[in-house]
């Protein structure tokens, strides 16, 4: 009886942590609630016990060939994971400081290339 009070007590008191786990899209482990740069976005994953994505299993990569397989997001030209909020999200591959590769969901919500530098989100997925 005290066990199912303390469970019920921490949902009101913890609701958006609970929550947020259980609409994270197939795939993914974490998801960052706003954009960060390369750096921070590879530190939230590790944090989180994860990675970020990356294009076929390597670390590098100057392109997101169609058909790709990408961690998480299905492949390059594919459709868009379900649940997952259309943007721009940090890949893996790390092509330079100011550079690094970006996938992002577009009007017809595929995987595609954005090549952008910026504050994407990070969307973790399992080591």
């Amino acid at each position: 009886m005290r066990v199912a009070a303390l469970l019920i007590m921490c949902a009101f008191i913890f609701p958006a942590a609970a929550f947020a786990a259980e609409k994270l899209p197939a795939g993914f482990i974490a998801v960052s609630e706003k954009g960060m740069e390369w750096d921070k976005a590879k530190a939230f994953c590790e944090q989180k016990g994860g990675k970020l994505p990356l294009i076929n299993g390597i670390a590098s990569s100057k392109s997101i060939p169609k058909g790709a397989a990408i961690d998480g997001f299905g492949t390059g030209g594919g459709p868009w994971p379900e649940g997952l909020p259309a943007g721009i999200y940090w890949l893996g591959t790390e092509h330079s400081p100011r550079n690094s590769w970006a996938i992002g969901g577009g009007k017809k919500s595929r995987v595609d290339y954005a090549g952008q530098s910026g504050d994407h989100r990070a969307a973790c997925v399992p080591k």
